[in-house]
Parts: structure tokens; C-alpha cells; sequence
């Protein structure tokens, strides 16, 4: 009888241990209902942002949400969501890249109409505020913000074509061109200007290299045409370059993304599966120790119970062996998930190297790569920070620019690799002189801009006649000749109704001033 009673014992704390284990399955299955029920519900709301943007796209997210309310296995849906998966990259990637060419238009259509004469000082302040504003980010921002630059467009023509005279509405003929050798000029600065803010490696950048040290020796007009489309050949190739290397990172990336949803949605199934095992086993114990239990109560020879407990028993031991194989199944599993966790967190810290080399490929093409000052994309971004703070918060905020004097002599006396040093030690001490809050650009050619957070009437001319001195105080030689340059510096303080365009041009005056004032000097407007 006390064999009974133990085996009976012990049957007892199997029964409630598989009824725990019954109980945790339950509840493994209930979230795997939540689950599908909330996949379900994140199908349909992609499926309301992404209407009639692709047809097949629609098509597919339609098929696939009615494969989940029809509880299709997650292992047969694979195909249909890897294909999803790449409709939407490519659709993003697309997307990306037209409302990148939408802002760039926004943009060069706003300075071109900005660099249009004759038109009205209130469209130009308008076509300003416009340029000034925060870049869009929504489609429906960028479609409101090409109908105001149609709408400013529209305005401008109306003003040129119906200038009245006497009177009467009549045409205004087109601006007489510039002289060529002004055009010449000002095609070579901004295409050293372009290439000095690309930051291309390999072949690409010793091309670019060879057509900046062209245009800094002297071309002719005759030349610009073949030389501007030969630059434009490098920079599609240099872009092609690095979408190849973004491509074939994000192909990897996507791959093994992919790997570990197959690998997922297999343990999904495998974890169902031993679910399923594990409740059929728990039913079958259950049957058996049913069974005991009424020998135990409706038998009276021993023999007979002890015969029918041992079958029983028989049976627990061969359910118990196919419990050890699920557990070594289930180990398996986990095994794996650790695999894939792995897999993971290899695949962030691949992801967040690739982050760390777009940080410093972006830092680098925020520096001039001669001077190893900030460049004119720089200084845009920055002065639109600077000037929302002066905005805010009201503290004072000057800009100034720099033109070195008589820098084209530089070149001419001495060449143009003397230029390049006078340029980069110049840079160097403005940079070393000014404060850690202060900032400075290289804008294009000789000239340069600063911007002083926090500088007022009373403090700004303090730090720019210290600029004005360090550089005059640089013991310049070339060839053995003793060279002495200064600067001029013009510059403004930001004003209530300021825009950063309206602050630059001031200084802009300023400085005209200051050069034909005599050079080496500041001039405040």
C-alpha cells in the first residue's frame, strides 16, 4: 500500500507540474492570437498610408492581411512579406530621392529669382522669408511650398513684363549680359568652390583634383564648357560609387534581416508545434492518471491494481521519453533564439559602424578641404541655427565677413600654390584666435565669414581688429620676399525683422565699403 501511495504522490506533483506547463503554453498561445491580432491591425493601417501610391504594393498588403485573418502559418506568408519588404525600400528610396530634387529646386528656384533685378523689394523680402524657411518634410509641405514659389514666380513676371510708364503697361527689356571674362571668372570660382566641398577618394577624387589645380592656374572661356561637363561626368560617377557602397550595405543588411524573419517565423511554428505535443501529452497523462485513480478506488485485489498501475505506468514512462525529446527540441529552440540574438546584435553594431562613417563622411564634407575651416553648407546650417536661437532668445548675434586684400597679386606674383598656403595659414590663425563659441567659413575664393553668439555694439569690434591684427602680424614669405597681408572686414548686427539674407547682404555693403575705403579695416553698418 505505501508503493501506491508514493507512486500515487508522485503522480500527484506530475500532474501539477503539467498542469503548470499547460498553463504557460495557454498563455504562449493567447499572445500568439495577440500577435497576429495586432499584425493584422498594423497591416491595415499600412495599408491606408500606402494607398495609391503603387498599385502592387496595395494588391499584395490586401492578399497578405487577408492570409492573416484566414490563420495562414506565418512559414508560408515568407514570400509574400519579403516581396512587400522590397516594394516598400524601393518605394522609400524613390520617395527620398524626390523630395531631395523637389528642396534642391525649391531652393535654386528661390535664388535665382532672388538674383533677378528690377523686381519688387516687397517680392524680394517675400522670395527671402521663403528661402528662409525651415526645409519641408512632408509631402503635403513640399507641394505648399512649390505652389508659393510658382505663386512668387508668377508675381515677379506680372512686376518685370507690366512696369508702368506714363501710364501704360510695357515689356522690360532683358538685362544686358556680363562681359565675359566676368562670367569666366565667377564659372571658375564656383566650380572650385564645388570641388573643394566634394570629398570623393580613388580616381574620382585625383580628377577633381587635376580640374581644381586647372582652374586655379588659368582657363580659357573657350575651355569651361568641356571642363563643367568633364566635373559634372565625376561627380555622377563619384555619387554612383557611394550608392553602390550604401547599396550593397543595405542589400547585406536586408539580407540578414530577412534571414532572421525565416529563422523567426520557423521558431514560431516550431514553438506551435510543441505547444500542440505538449497538450496532447498532458491529456494523455491526464487519461492515465484517471485511470489509476479509479483502479485505485473500484479494484480490490492488489494483484490486479498492481498490474494495471504498472501499464499505466509504462505508458507515463514512454509519455515522459517523448516529454525529455520535446525538452531537447525546445533547448534546440532556444539555442537558436540565442543564435539569432547574436545575429542581431552583430547586425546593430554593423548598422551603427556604418552611422559612425556617415557622421564623419558628413563632417568632412562640412570642412573645406584646403583650409580645414567649415565651407559655405557649413555655414548655411549653422546660421540657421544661430539665428532661430537669436529668435528665441533674443541674445545679441553679429556676422561678419572677411576678404583678404589684394589676394589676386598673391597669385599673380607668386602662383597659386603660394595662394593655397597663404589661404590655409590665414584660416588657421582666425580659427585660433577666435573663441570656442564663435564660428568661421570659408566662403568661397579669399573670402571668409564669422559668426559672434553673444557679441553686441559695445564688444564686437573688440575680437575682429584681433583678427585684423593676427593676420597683418603673419610674417608671409614667398621666394624670399617678405610679404605683409591684411583684411577687410565688414559687419553687421542682427536686427528685430532681420532674416540672415537680409543681415549678410548689410555686411556685404560693409565690406565694399571697407575695400574701397583704403583696405585693412572694419567697417559696422
Amino acid at each position: 500500500m505505501n508503493d501506491v501511495n508514493a507512486v500515487a504522490g508522485q503522480l500527484t506533483k506530475l500532474r501539477e507540474r503539467l498542469e503548470q506547463k499547460e498553463l504557460e503554453l495557454g498563455l504562449l498561445a493567447e499572445q500568439s492570437d495577440a500577435e497576429r491580432t495586432l499584425a493584422i491591425s498594423f497591416i491595415n493601417r499600412l495599408t491606408q498610408a500606402c494607398r495609391g501610391h503603387d498599385r502592387e504594393l496595395d494588391n499584395k498588403l490586401a492578399r497578405l492581411r487577408q492570409r492573416f485573418e484566414d490563420q495562414v502559418p506565418l512559414g508560408q506568408l515568407a514570400e509574400e512579406i519579403q516581396a512587400i519588404e522590397r516594394l516598400l525600400q524601393h518605394h522609400a528610396v524613390a520617395l527620398e530621392e524626390s523630395l531631395r530634387v523637389t528642396r534642391d529646386t525649391l531652393k535654386e528656384g528661390g535664388r535665382h529669382l532672388t538674383g533677378t533685378k528690377d523686381i519688387p523689394d516687397k517680392i524680394r523680402k517675400e522670395v527671402r522669408e521663403f528661402l528662409n524657411q525651415d526645409q519641408p518634410y512632408a509631402i503635403a509641405e513640399h507641394q505648399r511650398q512649390v505652389a508659393r514659389l510658382l505663386e512668387l514666380y508668377q508675381q515677379s513676371m506680372r512686376a518685370l513684363l507690366l512696369r508702368p510708364i506714363n501710364g501704360k503697361a510695357v515689356a522690360v527689356e532683358p538685362p544686358q549680359p556680363a562681359c565675359d571674362e566676368q562670367l569666366r571668372q565667377r564659372l571658375c570660382d564656383e566650380l572650385q568652390r564645388l570641388i573643394t566641398e566634394l570629398d570623393f577618394t580613388g580616381k574620382t577624387g585625383d580628377d577633381l583634383a587635376e580640374i581644381r589645380h586647372q582652374l586655379l592656374t588659368g582657363v580659357d572661356f573657350s575651355q569651361l564648357p568641356e571642363l563643367c561637363l568633364r566635373l559634372v561626368e565625376l561627380i555622377i560617377d563619384g555619387a554612383r560609387q557611394e550608392r553602390r557602397e550604401s547599396h550593397l550595405f543595405l542589400s547585406s543588411l536586408n539580407d540578414s534581416l530577412n534571414a532572421v524573419h525565416l529563422r523567426i517565423t520557423e521558431s514560431l511554428d516550431q514553438g506551435r508545434d510543441l505547444h500542440e505535443q505538449h497538450h496532447r501529452h498532458g491529456n494523455e497523462i491526464h487519461a492515465r492518471l484517471d485511470d489509476i485513480s479509479l483502479q485505485l478506488d473500484s479494484q480490490s485485489n492488489l494483484q490486479q491494481l498492481k498490474q494495471s498501475i504498472r501499464v499505466n505506468l509504462q505508458h507515463l514512462q514512454a509519455l515522459l521519453l517523448e516529454r525529455n525529446e520535446l525538452m531537447q527540441r525546445e533547448a534546440h529552440l532556444i539555442e537558436s533564439l540565442g543564435a539569432m540574438e547574436n545575429k542581431l546584435n552583430l547586425m546593430r553594431e554593423e548598422t551603427s559602424e556604418y552611422k559612425k562613417r556617415m557622421a564623419q563622411q558628413k563632417h568632412k564634407l562640412l570642412l573645406d578641404s584646403l583650409t580645414q575651416v567649415f565651407n559655405r553648407a557649413a555655414f548655411d546650417e549653422r546660421v540657421e541655427l544661430e539665428y532661430k536661437r537669436w529668435l528665441r532668445y533674443q541674445t545679441p548675434l553679429c556676422l561678419a565677413i572677411v576678404d583678404i586684400d589684394h589676394f589676386k597679386s598673391i597669385n599673380d606674383r607668386f602662383g597659386h600654390l603660394a595662394g593655397d598656403k597663404a589661404l590655409k595659414v590665414i584660416a588657421r590663425a582666425m580659427s585660433r584666435t577666435l573663441r570656442e563659441t564663435d564660428f568661421i567659413a570659408r566662403y568661397g575664393g579669399e573670402e571668409f565669414v564669422v559668426l559672434l553668439p553673444g557679441a553686441d555694439a559695445d564688444n564686437m569690434l573688440a575680437p575682429l581688429d584681433k583678427l585684423r591684427s593676427v593676420v597683418k602680424g603673419i610674417p608671409f614669405r614667398f621666394k624670399d620676399d617678405k610679404v605683409e597681408i591684411t583684411i577687410s572686414i565688414g559687419t553687421s548686427l542682427f536686427r528685430e525683422g532681420d532674416t540672415p539674407t537680409e543681415v549678410f547682404e548689410r555686411a556685404d555693403r560693409a565690406l565694399y565699403d571697407a575695400k574701397n575705403g583704403g583696405r585693412d579695416r572694419i567697417i559696422v553698418v
